[in-house]
C-alpha cells in the first residue's frame, strides 16, 4: 500500500514538473533522439519498430506513415507497442523528461519521423 501511494505521489510530481518546464510541448531533444534511433532503412533501431509493428498488427500504419507522414498524434497504448520500454527509458534520461511526458512526446513524433528521409 504505503508503495502505490509513493508511486502515485512520484506520477503526480512528474504531471507538475512537465506542465513547469513545458516538456509536453518542446520535443525538439526528443526529435534528436528518434532520428537518431530510427537511422536509415537497415538500422538496428527500424528493424526493431517494424518487427514490433509486425507482431503487434501494427504493420500496415507504419508502411503507411513511411509513405505519407502524418501529424496526427497516435495513441500512447501504440507507443509501448511499437517502441521497447528500455528505449523509452533511454529517451526520458536522454531528454530530461519524464516517462510520461516521453510517451506523449512519441505519440506526436513516430507517426512524421517514421518516413526515411524524414
Amino acid at each position: 500500500m504505503a508503495k502505490a501511494a509513493t508511486d502515485q505521489i512520484g506520477q503526480t510530481a512528474d504531471k507538475v514538473a512537465d506542465v513547469l518546464t513545458g516538456a509536453r510541448t518542446d520535443t525538439s531533444g526528443l526529435m534528436s533522439a528518434v532520428i537518431a534511433y530510427m537511422g536509415d532503412a537497415g538500422s538496428p533501431g527500424r528493424r526493431d519498430l517494424h518487427d514490433r509493428a509486425r507482431r503487434a498488427g501494427l504493420e500496415a500504419q507504419v508502411t503507411q506513415w513511411e509513405n505519407h507522414p502524418t501529424n496526427t498524434p497516435i495513441g500512447e497504448d501504440v507507443v509501448t507497442r511499437l517502441i521497447p520500454a528500455p528505449v523509452i527509458d533511454r529517451f526520458s534520461a536522454e531528454t530530461g523528461l519524464s516517462h510520461n511526458a516521453t510517451i506523449k512526446g512519441l505519440s506526436d513524433l513516430l507517426p512524421h519521423l517514421s518516413r526515411l528521409d524524414g
